[in-house]
């Protein structure tokens, strides 16, 4: 029997809000299925910033490079209400403040 996925089982989901990976490594405009998803599935929003990425696995480049990057965690939040474009821009100015 194959098990299904799911969020109460203890899993984490990790979410790209952007919709595509920068060329120069500067934060793009978040959509709004992150708000979606958190306020629907009453799920904390752990805001996370990656610096660098754009050294490692540019978008033009077929294959990653060595490189640093740093990752840093901000505080959980907690998204409720059904205007996921605003909700949305929450999640986003936290992971530019980080």
């Amino acid at each position: 029997m194959r098990r299904g996925f799911s969020i109460v089982g203890g899993f984490s989901i990790l979410i790209f809000p952007e919709g595509h990976i920068s060329h120069q490594g500067d934060v793009q405009p978040f959509q709004p299925g992150v708000g979606m998803l958190a306020s629907r599935l009453n799920v904390p929003v752990v805001p996370v910033r990656v610096k660098g990425v754009d050294r490692v696995l540019h978008p033009t480049w077929q294959m990653a490079r060595p490189s640093r990057v740093t990752v840093t965690f901000g505080a959980p939040l907690h998204l409720q209400g059904q205007d996921y474009v605003s909700l949305a821009k929450q999640v986003e100015e936290a992971v530019k403040a980080l």
